[in-house]
């Protein structure tokens, strides 16, 4: 294995230490091909991003080579927005994501976190995990930042906790630029949510296949009613809609 890869693949296993300090920020590429942005409030965002709930692995840990070269891919074709959250992989995404981006210019690239409200016992649990979020992905703030996954299990806990009314303080003070919340439940708890608050964007689970399976259409036609923007997730469902039954694509087809 090559001196860099060690490096980078050790970073992890010594607590996200700043591993790769020293390496100086890396110059962006642009390809020759970028991925179409669309404005929103003050971004030009990418319509395709990098989700990190699901990373490449090797010998049970995260293969932070291959992170490596996939950040770097996406950098120089504009997808330079990503996405990740306090449980993905086990706990070790944000740690993961912040040791690779550290190596860009910070303005380079848009970040993107959650509170999870199953964690949050308190009001003050609120801005104690965001400060630990910060330090994980080794950021002074979050593009965007959300409520993590809205739904009949977490409602009363984000409710009870005044999660909004903590992470606004937050954004006031510039530490998130934009806030908003990811859904998991029935239209009927979406129009609550969605207009109780003031909220910048949504996150909603769109593709092809849930956009009638779990009603998928009618939450975003909520959301737009609501003039709330909507960032999309899962619109591949991990990738399952990629490789498809082979009765599945011929149907399709």
């Amino acid at each position: 294995m090559k001196r860099r890869e060690f490096i980078i693949n050790s970073a992890l296993a010594a607590g996200g230490a700043a591993l790769l300090a020293g390496c100086g920020k890396k110059e962006v590429k642009k390809a020759e091909k970028q991925v179409v942005k669309r404005k929103f409030d003050n971004l030009e965002m990418p319509l395709i991003a990098l989700g990190c709930m699901r990373l490449p692995m090797r010998d049970g840990k995260i293969d932070m080579v291959e992170l490596d070269k996939m950040v770097a891919y996406s950098m120089e074709h504009g997808a330079n927005y990503f996405d990740t959250a306090y449980m993905y992989v086990d706990g070790k995404s944000e740690n993961a994501i912040g040791e690779i981006l550290k190596q860009y210019p910070r303005e380079s690239f848009y970040l993107t976190d959650k509170n999870p409200a199953y964690l949050v016992n308190s009001p003050s649990d609120v801005r104690k995990l965001f400060d630990e979020q910060l330090k994980k992905c080794q950021v002074e703030y979050f593009d965007n930042y959300m409520v993590h996954n809205i739904n009949k299990n977490t409602l009363a806990n984000y409710r009870d906790n005044d999660m909004y009314g903590e992470l606004l303080k937050l954004k006031k003070e510039g530490l998130i630029k934009h806030l908003g919340f990811s859904f998991h439940g029935d239209p009927v708890m979406l129009r609550e949510v969605i207009n109780e608050h003031k909220w910048d964007f949504c996150q909603l689970q769109i593709n092809y296949l849930d956009w009638t399976v779990i009603n998928a259409q009618e939450l975003y036609e909520i959301a737009d009613e609501a003039k709330v923007p909507v960032i999309v997730m899962e619109p591949l469902r991990g990738g399952g809609l990629c490789n498809l039954p082979e009765k599945a694509a011929k149907k399709l087809k």
